[in-house]
C-alpha cells in the first residue's frame, strides 16, 4: 500500500437511504500484526476517518471500531454479530475493513501467517444473519475483489441485479491487484475517495443524493487515476444501481 492526503469533507450528511433508517457499522483497521506478516502504516488512520464520518450520522452505540490488537478474528465476528443484530429491516449495516488482504480472506491482527484469516464466507454469513435489508461491505485491502471470485477481473466491474436484499460489496481492488496508499500521506486511495464520494463529491446530477452507481463511478475513476491504472475498485451485489446510499445538504 501507499498513502494519500484526505481532503476536508465539505458536506453535512442528513440520513442514509430512508428517513427512518439507522446505520450500524463495524469498522476495522489493522496496521500492527502478530509478527507473521509485515506491518502497515495507514490502515488505522483510515479506520478512524471512517468511524468519524459515520459518527456524524448515527448514534455512537451503533458503531464499533477495532484497531490493531483489538482486531482479532474472534473480536471482529463477535462485534459483527452484536452490532448487526440491533438493526431493523429498514436500517443499513456496514462492515469496513482496512489492512492486509489475501485471496479469499482479510487479515486480522492474529493472522498466524494466514492460518487464522477472516474468510470472506464468514463475513457473508454475518451479513446474512442481520434483519437489515440494506448491507454494505467495504474493504481497502489487497486482492479484496476475490470476495466475488474471478468476476472481478472481467471487463465489467460493476454488476447489479435487483434482489430481496440490497447487498453492496465495494472492494478497493480486483482479485489480482494490490491496494495502494499515497507516498506522502497516511491514507489509502480507496478510502480517501470513498469518503469524499459519500460526502457529496460523487453526486454527479446534483440531486442531493449519492446513489450506488455514482459512488462506484466516482471512486473507480479517481482511484484508477491516482494509481496510474494499477488499482481498479469493484462493486458487486444484488441492488438497483440507483439505490440511494445517503442524502446530504451543503
Amino acid at each position: 500500500m501507499k498513502k494519500i492526503l484526505l481532503l476536508f469533507l465539505t458536506f453535512t450528511i442528513v440520513f442514509v437511504s430512508k428517513l427512518n433508517a439507522d446505520v450500524y457499522a463495524v469498522i476495522v483497521g489493522v496496521e500492527i500484526y502478530d509478527g507473521t506478516v509485515n506491518n502497515l502504516s495507514a490502515s488505522v488512520d483510515d479506520a478512524e476517518r471512517v468511524y468519524k464520518f459515520f459518527s456524524n450520522i448515527t448514534k455512537s452505540e451503533n458503531l464499533v471500531i477495532l484497531k490493531d490488537k483489538q482486531a482479532t478474528k474472534e473480536n471482529i465476528l463477535y462485534e459483527m454479530d452484536k452490532i448487526f443484530s440491533k438493526a431493523k429491516e429498514d436500517d443499513l449495516v456496514i462492515f469496513y475493513y482496512s489492512g492486509h488482504g489475501a485471496p479469499g480472506l482479510f487479515c486480522p491482527h492474529n493472522i498466524n501467517g494466514g492460518a487464522s484469516g477472516l474468510r470472506h464466507s464468514e463475513i457473508r454469513a454475518a451479513f446474512k444473519k442481520s434483519k437489515a435489508k440494506t448491507k454494505l461491505c467495504l474493504a481497502d485491502a489487497c486482492y479484496s475483489g476475490s470476495i466475488v471470485g474471478s468476476k472481478s477481473n472481467t471487463s465489467t466491474t460493476h454488476v447489479t441485479s435487483p434482489g430481496a436484499d440490497n447487498v453492496i460489496i465495494f472492494m478497493s481492488s480486483r482479485d489480482s491487484e494490490t491496494s495502494l496508499e499515497s507516498v506522502n500521506q497516511v491514507t489509502g486511495y480507496f478510502t480517501k475517495h470513498l469518503l469524499l464520494g459519500l460526502s457529496g463529491r460523487a453526486d454527479t446530477n446534483s440531486d442531493g443524493v449519492v446513489n450506488a452507481y455514482e459512488l462506484y463511478a466516482y471512486v473507480r475513476r479517481n482511484v484508477k487515476n491516482d494509481s496510474q491504472g494499477g488499482q481498479t475498485p469493484v462493486m458487486f451485489g444484488n441492488f438497483d444501481q440507483y439505490l440511494p446510499i445517503l442524502k446530504y445538504k451543503k
